[in-house]
């Protein structure tokens, strides 16, 4: 499935689609947006849990390359010297016809509201397991609980108490199915591709 996810601050408002399947450690995003403007260039990445690696693949000057790094899945863990949050469950709203549950995350830098349904038929279920060990001041473990197998953030609105342009909300647009896959043996290493 295709998960569109617009992403707006006080400079931009770019769209993200990540590409998710059920149950899967990976998932995939375009990032074609940010490539505007440069023909004939194409790019997507693909982060992989299971595996702990990254793949970016291009299509450029007629080539298609590849390529691939490790990740250290800490990296994707809390930072413990982050100042505390407190996490206040709040309000339901629908968003796309799922029902949401409303959670504000604070700090004194920071406030953070989310939004987050168990009735999308995918998730990034894959990365919650790596971070439930460390959770906010406030949190009850039973949240996690319903949304651990099938969380999905359907909106998230970030404010800075100090700096407003760092202001960000994301939201949610389409979850739309999707046949798309992708052939990595199609890809050449980036440094065979580069006459390396």
């Amino acid at each position: 499935m295709i998960y569109k996810l617009k992403i707006t601050n006080k400079k931009d408002e770019i769209q993200m689609d990540y590409y998710l399947k059920k149950d899967a450690g990976y998932f995939g995003f375009d990032i074609s947006e940010m490539t505007k403007g440069q023909k004939d260039m194409k790019m997507f990445t693909v982060i992989d849990y299971d595996n702990s690696t990254t793949g970016m693949f291009m299509e450029m000057m007629g080539k298609k390359m590849v390529q691939k790094s490790k990740i250290k899945l800490s990296d994707f863990d809390l930072d413990e010297n982050d100042p505390d949050f407190t996490i206040t469950k709040i309000g339901s709203k629908t968003i796309l016809g799922f029902n949401c549950q409303g959670f504000v995350m604070e700090n004194k830098d920071s406030e953070v509201t989310v939004y987050l349904t168990d009735e999308a038929p995918v998730s990034f279920n894959k990365v919650w397991d790596n971070s439930r060990s460390k959770m906010p001041k406030g949190f009850n473990p039973a949240w996690m609980e319903t949304y651990a197998e099938n969380g999905l953030m359907m909106e998230m609105q970030f404010i800075d108490k100090k700096k407003k342009k760092n202001n960000t909300t994301m939201l949610c647009v389409g979850l739309e199915k999707t046949d798309f896959s992708l052939q990595a043996s199609d890809y050449g290493s980036m440094l065979g591709a580069l006459g390396k």
